[in-house]
């Protein structure tokens, strides 16, 4: 996922500033629905995987996943989401940058997460 983070943080959403106008709403839900075909299964093993190795073994390294997980489901439904609802209705500058900057959060919380997998590896 940070692979996918990335290239929507520094790609995809500041190309939206140059998609003309009149198409982007439809341009913009073919993009959320193939993207959430794309994240969305990602994202829903992610969390079951971090939800069952707490369950399993309550250790400080897999409760620190679990919340990271957590906030990027916070990030991603209760944040990014609600924005990508409003630039579906029409194309506005600052709601752009308000998904660039929640979007550099969740891929910040997502390297993060890996970190503390390959600490846990190690």
């Amino acid at each position: 996922m940070i692979g996918v983070s990335l290239i929507t943080q520094f790609i995809t959403y500041p190309s939206f500033r140059s998609i003309d106008i009149n198409i982007f709403s439809n341009f913009h839900k073919i993009y959320t629905k193939k993207m959430l075909l794309i994240v969305g299964p990602i994202m829903t093993i992610e969390f079951l995987i971090a939800a069952i190795l707490l369950f399993l073994n309550v250790d400080f390294y897999f409760l620190i996943q679990f919340i990271l997980v957590y906030l990027i489901w916070i990030l991603t439904f209760f944040l990014i989401v609600p924005v990508h609802n409003q630039l579906e209705k029409k194309y506005d500058k600052l709601l752009n940058s308000k998904l660039v900057k929640l979007n550099g959060y969740r891929t910040l919380v997502w390297i993060v997460k890996f970190f503390f997998v390959l600490f846990k590896v190690i």
